[in-house]
């Protein structure tokens, strides 16, 4: 993948984030605390959330 093209994917992800935009997971934390999501980028990074976001189908 072009380089480039990654961090614009990555600054538009940013944006969406900051913006509320198409987040559609919410998760708590400790005291809490929560934090909106984007439920693609949780299930990208992390086989717990790949596992529990993604209806357990890996």
């Amino acid at each position: 993948m072009d380089p480039f093209h990654a961090c614009s994917i990555l600054k538009q992800l940013k944006t969406m984030y900051d913006e509320g935009q198409l987040t559609d997971i919410v998760v708590e934390v400790d005291h809490g605390k929560t934090f909106s999501c984007h439920r693609n980028v949780l299930a990208a990074i992390s086989p717990y959330f790949r596992y529990d976001v993604g209806g357990n189908l890996y």
